[in-house]
């Protein structure tokens, strides 16, 4: 079950970022205009916000139920990669030798840390 709470939270949270961006980026969109950091908040923003707040709050369940320093860096790392594909395939943005470089040594260390 604790491991069910974690996948998902991921869900939430990566789909909270995906939405946040996507509301952002659509312009057809009625929005809300915060100035002073122009912020445009949509209908997808608010979304976004929406899953985020609940993997927050669903984060703050994880950590009562792991240690601490198994937990956090495991699904920092998932989450890491799990950004990088979603910025790759839904965003279109550029995946450079450095992004892969990256998430392989998030996924090596996550295996290392991970060793009994």
């Amino acid at each position: 079950m604790q491991y069910i709470l974690c996948v998902v939270y991921l869900i939430f949270s990566l789909s909270g970022m995906t939405f946040m961006k996507l509301g952002s980026m659509a312009e057809n969109m009625k929005a809300i205009l915060v100035p002073v950091v122009n912020l445009r908040i949509t209908p997808l923003s608010l979304v976004g916000y929406l899953c985020y707040g609940i993997s927050f709050l669903m984060y703050t369940v994880i950590i009562t139920k792991f240690d601490l320093g198994y937990i956090s860096p495991i699904l920092t790392g998932i989450s890491n990669i799990g950004i990088l594909l979603i910025a790759f395939f839904v965003f279109k943005e550029h995946f450079t030798m450095a992004s892969a470089i990256g998430a392989v040594l998030i996924i090596a260390g996550v295996m290392i840390m991970n060793f009994k």
